[in-house]
């Protein structure tokens, strides 16, 4: 019986403590059968009594002695498997007691490395999970029985703000239709989906899906409520919308001129020579008019479809500023306006498309022209710089700019963030009367945007304005 009090090499485990009653049990009932056989021989006269009760004591005191560090094992077992039921930190139980090989001992310790490998895979799906749900694009709410909020992700916390657990759901998202069909879903298990507008700060439109889970969730999450912010798609379905509408009305308008003076010379006017020619010289004119609307339409188609492809060419800005200004002289003089240009000596030439970007200078320079008042001057500046103004996506901090500034009635605020969108006037017809597409500004703005580069737009009430056009320069 040497192996009871050989302790293996591996056992460090602290002593545990025997539970009260134990030991007392155990040492009964071992000892129960040999004190018992003492008892019928003192009875029976085998043994004289005194023996018999030395020989009870002495088993009494050996199932002690041997017992206590048996018992001691068990406990510290007991308590192992204990620690790791709840998942606490453990150390190998001492187990010398029990094991004359290693055998329990090594059994012991494949359980622990099982279960810390255990431990880390689920460690490791929960954080998978938690990421996952956390760098999901649209917001998650979920809910327990009584509509408050257990958890969110990063989109939830971004739109709606930080600290949104244990607070009720219809406080943090305020939308009667929504409420009511979270509260419905609850009651019925039934999933349910609908768009709403969520007044406030950009007025955003969601798309809202809520599901009930079927079973009982440990964590006592029983609703899920996903919110899609589709904001953007509604103000791309309204301007498609708008284009249509506008691009309609604006060709319907001269087509129905046309035809309008067409039946007029075919009928009442018929060889009336003045009313011919007079008529033919406003169907040309409305003939024009349709003529630079398709022409400005199949721009910004070809812009959109290559949007992303950035042009390679290299183009001399002074050159294209000096023969746009050479297109509208005549126009200028008519109206007794003069230039002033002032382009920076040596200006480097930027990378683009000639075409495109003479096509922004012209509409720049045009509507200084068109807008400008009679005996007024134009100011045309072409030059390098560092000022750029800020929010603006440029990809280098120097910048070739060309500015075009002229004295006219200006802009009021309100209408500059709206100047590139298509169809936007100002002044609907008194653009018109210029002859204007509503266009130009919209082709500037994609042409620009193609190059990298952007249009920043400067004007005071009466006293005129200022369209600035920034180039990226890399110096070489």
């Amino acid at each position: 019986m040497l192996f009871f009090i050989t302790r293996s090499p591996e056992s460090r485990g602290r002593k545990a403590k025997i539970p009260p009653g134990m030991l007392s049990k155990f040492v009964a009932m071992f000892s129960a059968a040999p004190v018992l056989m003492f008892i019928v021989f003192a009875m029976t006269g085998v043994l004289s009594v005194d023996y018999a009760v030395y020989g009870s004591v002495a088993i009494l005191g050996s199932s002690l002695v041997f017992a206590r560090p048996y018992l001691q094992n068990v406990a510290a077992l007991t308590r192992y498997v204990d620690d790791l039921a709840q998942d606490r930190t453990t150390e190998q139980p001492d187990l010398s007691f029990l094991s004359t090989e290693g055998g329990l001992s090594e059994s012991v310790k494949g359980l622990q490395e099982s279960w810390e490998k255990k431990k880390q895979q689920l460690e490791s799906m929960l954080s998978e999970r938690e990421i996952l749900v956390d760098t999901l694009p649209d917001i998650l709410f979920m809910l327990d029985i009584e509509g408050n909020i257990l958890r969110t992700n990063s989109a939830a916390r971004a739109q709606f703000g930080q600290n949104l657990a244990h607070r009720p759901f219809a406080q943090v998202v305020d939308n009667p239709e929504l409420i009511d069909a979270m509260q419905k879903t609850l009651a019925d298990f039934n999933g349910r989906g609908l768009e709403f507008k969520l007044d406030g700060e950009g007025n955003h439109t969601f798309r809202a899906r809520i599901e009930r889970f079927p079973v009982h969730s440990p964590g006592g999450i029983n609703v899920i409520v996903s919110l899609h912010d589709i904001t953007e798609l509604k103000a791309i379905e309204q301007m498609r919308a708008d284009f249509i509408a506008n691009a309609s009305h604006e060709i319907k308008t001269p087509l129905a001129s046309l035809v309008g003076f067409i039946e007029t010379l075919r009928g009442p006017a018929k060889g009336d020579v003045e009313a011919t020619e007079r008529f033919l010289g406003i169907m040309a004119g409305q003939a024009e008019r349709m003529t630079r609307l398709v022409s400005d339409l199949l721009s910004l188609s070809k812009l959109e479809m290559n949007a992303d492809k950035i042009p390679d060419g290299k183009v001399n800005l002074v050159s294209v500023i000096q023969k746009e200004i050479s297109h509208v002289e005549w126009k200028a003089k008519d109206k007794k306006v003069a230039f002033a240009i002032r382009l920076q000596p040596h200006l480097p030439e930027v990378t683009g498309a000639e075409n495109e970007l003479s096509q922004v200078l012209q509409n720049l320079i045009e509507n200084a022209v068109k807008y400008c008042n009679p005996s007024s001057t134009i100011s045309v500046t072409a030059d390098v710089t560092t000022d750029i103004p800020p929010g603006n996506n440029l990809p280098t901090q120097v910048a070739v700019r060309v500015m075009v500034e002229d004295e006219s009635e200006g802009i009021a605020r309100e209408h500059l963030p709206r100047l590139t969108e298509r169809f936007y006037r100002v002044d609907t017809a008194r653009s018109r009367k210029a002859g204007g597409t509503g266009l130009g500004l919209s082709i500037v703005k994609h042409v620009l945007h193609r190059h990298r580069g952007f249009l920043h737009v400067e004007s005071e009430v009466g006293k005129g304005s200022v369209f600035s056009i920034y180039l990226p320069f890399e110096a070489a």
